[in-house]
């Protein structure tokens, strides 16, 4: 899908241009992009979140079918995710307990059930690749647009982008339109309240309080940061810090069922219709491992329409549930837990319900008796996906130390949908395989050139 002599141009004259800097140089430059990132409080659990002096820089002509890919990618999650509540027998994959499930089945008045979503994917020479998807409550929108704006203070950054028209892929102005688009077919006032909730002690707190400090920047909409265990509701309005709530935000789905009875105001008001709340309980269907499966595995391709299946089989590596079965591999009949044994090198296993990496098991980098052993967690009753391992690209990246020298980082790029319409990318940089904030990754953004 990319021009890779391309982008190496492109990059080299980055580069060039990076080490030529003087008053100042480009250390000076990356000194204090990082005193501005800690200033608007650029950290996870209290450490510095990594960036870099340089954008990911992607074609600009590819930007038109990313935006397809993605939107047709949304649609086929809503497909998948309907089958959760019209086939009884197929419930049983989207893992959820019997809260989950009931918080699920509220109607959010308005429709689609994933409204804010970030597809993850390998973006390199064999096309756009999709890993998974998170549909619950993905984070990174906040912090992307600050890092943007940072970045574009930045001297080498600013002249190149200007000198050879580039431009960044900013989130949260798509967002917006979202949310409005949202609290109308919801039937909200025309002038709202939204709050932006999670607990208090989140490790993506800093993220969200850039979200809603945006939001309430915007013509009509009053925004603000708060922990949902922290409301009051009278049976026709809901309060958070004293104000009347229209529209509420969130992050972590645990953020109201670990405490009940705190977060019992909110939930009533989501179940009474009293107020618009982004993502409903049931997009958590949309994010979980075994959708990629549904996606690719034979007898699921009904679903789909011609054009979606195109989309499916060039984007998304074959995936299956681990269990006990027979399937097909590439056309070949195949025994799936024997294949899975013998073919470690060239598959990696997810926990079905997993986040931010965790648990992940790439076979080529485990030896066989730790891939083994994790086989058998899985048949002894764990629920996980089997996927055929995708190239992970990568990028070189400067640093100093002290002077300017350069480092290869793995990347993933990760592009945002809301209410199934593209609302731009970032990327993900690390020095593992398993590339995640969480797991200690970086961010920088997009940049089409």
């Amino acid at each position: 899908m990319i021009n890779a002599e391309y982008l190496k141009k492109i990059n080299d004259e980055y580069a060039r241009q990076l080490e030529a800097a003087q008053k100042p140089s480009a250390r000076e430059q990356m000194e204090e992009l990082n005193r501005q990132l800690l200033a608007n409080n650029f950290t996870m659990k209290g450490k510095p979140f990594p960036t870099f002096l340089k954008p990911l820089f992607v074609e600009a002509r590819l930007f038109d079918n990313l935006v397809k890919i993605t939107e047709t990618i949304m649609q086929c999650i809503e497909k998948v995710g309907n089958l959760f509540f019209s086939r009884p027998d197929m419930e049983h994959y989207f893992e959820m307990d019997p809260l989950d499930l009931e918080l699920a089945r509220i109607n959010p008045r308005y429709p689609r059930r994933v409204i804010n979503g970030r597809l993850d994917a390998f973006l390199s020479e064999e096309g756009l690749k999709f890993l998974e998807f998170n549909c619950d409550s993905p984070c990174g929108i906040g912090w992307h647009d600050k890092l943007i704006q940072l970045m574009m203070d930045v001297p080498i950054i600013r002249d190149y982008l200007t000198a050879n028209h580039g431009r960044f892929d900013a989130l949260l102005p798509n967002f917006t339109k979202m949310i409005r688009a949202k609290n109308e077919q919801f039937g909200g006032p025309k002038e709202f309240t939204a709050a932006v909730a999670t607990d208090w002690n989140s490790s993506v707190r800093y993220d969200l309080e850039l979200v809603a400090d945006f939001l309430n920047r915007q013509p009509g909409i009053t925004s603000f940061f708060w922990d949902p265990r922290e409301a009051e509701y009278d049976g026709k309005q809901l309060r958070m810090n004293g104000k009347p709530v229209h529209l509420i935000f969130r992050d972590d789905i645990r953020d109201f069922t670990s405490e009940m009875a705190k977060s019992k105001p909110v939930l009533d008001a989501y179940r009474d219709g009293k107020v618009c709340f982004l993502n409903p309980f049931s997009s958590r269907v949309g994010g979980l491992k075994c959708v990629l499966w549904f996606m690719t595995d034979e007898k699921s391709q009904h679903l789909f329409t011609r054009d979606e299946l195109k989309v499916i089989h060039s984007t998304i590596p074959w995936t299956r549930f681990m269990k006990e079965t027979g399937t097909d591999f590439h056309g070949k009949q195949i025994d799936l837990v024997d294949f899975v044994r013998k073919h470690k090198d060239q598959l990696v296993l997810k926990p079905n319900a997993g986040y931010g990496g965790f648990g992940v098991t790439i076979g080529s980098e485990v030896d066989q008796n730790h891939w083994d052993q994790v086989i058998e967690k899985i048949l002894a009753g764990e629920s996980w996906v089997v996927q055929e391992r995708a190239y992970i690209p990568a990028d070189q990246f400067p640093y100093f130390d002290p002077d300017l020298k350069w480092s290869i980082k793995n990347i993933n790029i990760n592009f945002f949908a809301f209410d199934g319409q593209f609302g731009g990318g970032m990327v993900r940089v690390s020095d593992s395989k398993v590339i995640n904030v969480h797991q200690g990754g970086g961010l920088i953004p997009i940049c089409y050139i």
